[in-house]
């Protein structure tokens, strides 16, 4: 198999975080797809008619989630780098795209966008009202901090693991067990909006240092434990959610500050 230099790999990944900059209704996140893979072709063909060839391969339809499109990146690379040696076929490559494109997406989806993002926002929320004065003006820094780390270390790592693994990626990130961590924040942010319910409904805001000792608020973990009960119980999560609205703005309307 041809060898494709740490630059070009280092260059493709870094193209990788400008995926969508050319989305379009018409094949998606193809354009930005063909020019992140674009550098290192050039390296792996350096007759340019096969190069345009491989590079109009890539500009069929392609989408997946942004964050995990760095396994098929490096899978495809590797698929490449054996053609350019005389292995395998055009078609098995635009069939490795097809067929790991939808899987990360559904578990990308399912993960940052349905999972992650809400988990983190209810955890800013919580940082806002029970962090203690002027602490708690850094709740837009945690959540993009604890939001944004876990997205940013894969774009750059998974780039590398697709190219080690090639065909097996999707091995590895099953083995990242990324829907049973999903179920785990979805617990942990049930929990936190327990927590938060009951701190809504105290007389003086925690960060303001007056009125109620701030331990104290944190005595309202048992309404996020709770939750977990609900949870386990097999009470629907929006029906929960659903609950400490209606539980907070009961007792706010009944101890009014």
């Amino acid at each position: 198999m041809r060898p494709l230099s740490w630059r070009a790999r280092a260059s493709a990944t870094l193209r990788l975080l400008l995926l969508q900059a050319a989305w379009n209704f018409e094949r998606l996140q193809n354009l930005g797809f063909a020019w992140c893979v674009e550098g290192a072709l050039r390296e792996l063909y350096p007759d340019p008619a096969r190069r345009q060839a491989a590079l109009r391969r890539h500009l069929e339809l392609f989408n997946t989630h942004p964050y995990m499109a760095g396994y098929v990146a490096g899978a495809v690379l590797k698929a490449e780098a054996r053609l350019a040696d005389g292995e395998g076929d055009a078609g098995a490559i635009s069939a490795l795209k097809l067929g790991l494109s939808p899987a990360l997406a559904a578990v990308g989806d399912s993960f940052f966008w349905a999972t992650l993002r809400p988990a983190t926002g209810v955890m800013a929320v919580a940082w806002l009202w029970l962090a203690p004065h002027p602490w708690h003006l850094a709740a837009p820094l945690v959540f993009l901090g604890a939001y944004n780390l876990p997205g940013l270390w894969l774009r750059l790592h998974s780039l590398e693991m697709g190219w080690e693994e090639g065909e097996g990626v999707a091995v590895h990130v099953a083995g990242l067990r990324l829907p049973a961590l999903a179920e785990g924040l979805r617990m942990s942010a049930l929990m936190l909006a327990g927590t938060l319910a009951g701190a809504l409904a105290r007389v003086a805001h925690p960060a303001t240092g007056q009125g109620v000792p701030l331990v104290d608020n944190f005595l309202f973990l048992s309404a996020g434990l709770g939750m977990l009960l609900l949870l386990r119980l097999s009470v629907r999560p929006v029906a929960i959610l659903m609950l400490c609205v209606v539980i907070t703005l009961v007792l706010a309307v009944s101890f009014p500050g």
